[in-house]
């Protein structure tokens, strides 16, 4: 009998709210947050604009499978996840072994005006940023549907997208695993 995941995972492009509900999903469960961005800049002592500036996003990427690897090693975790984690197969494996994964969207023109003034994001330093989205979500699509869940930021408020990921991840800890 497969154990009971007890890791929540929010995947999705950047912009899509990972990092506000993660906290209140958090909090709702009596879980620990944990933000793998955050735990990369803490583990590299740098902003993740200057690792990637500095040490190119294949340093990024090396830190982000480690601190993944150690996250979901604890238990009763929410964890937030950077938009490109699902670019690899080892961390799609990862999570998919040891966590309910929780994918969330929202169209491409919201994620532009969330993140718009957001000088943090090193791959959106483009001519034409909204263009950029695009293509970027279009790429990694597949890897994001793939996943427990999938809920529109668009549709639903943060507090909504926390009673909907509670009510899904509850259920499928009563389904009986095959």
């Amino acid at each position: 009998m497969e154990e009971e995941k007890t890791c929540i995972a929010l995947i999705g492009f950047m912009g899509t709210g990972k990092s506000t509900i993660g906290p209140l999903l958090a909090k709702k469960l009596n879980y620990t947050f944990i933000d793998t961005d955050d735990l990369v800049e803490t583990a590299m002592g740098m902003k993740i604009a200057d690792i990637f500036s500095d040490l190119g996003e294949s340093a990024f990427r090396e830190a982000e499978y480690g601190v993944l690897k150690e996250a979901l090693m604890g238990k009763r975790v929410v964890l937030s996840t950077g938009g490109g984690i699902v670019l690899f197969e080892r961390n799609r494996k990862l999570l998919k072994e040891n966590a309910f994964i929780v994918c969330l969207t929202a169209q491409p023109e919201t994620i532009f005006i969330r993140v718009q003034e957001n000088e943090t994001r090193p791959l959106l330093k483009s001519e034409d940023p909204l263009r950029r989205i695009r293509q970027m979500m279009a790429e990694r699509q597949k890897y994001y549907d793939d996943c427990d869940l999938i809920i529109s930021t668009d549709d639903y408020t943060a507090l909504e997208c926390c009673e909907r990921v509670v009510k899904a991840y509850r259920a499928k800890q009563k389904t009986p695993h095959q």
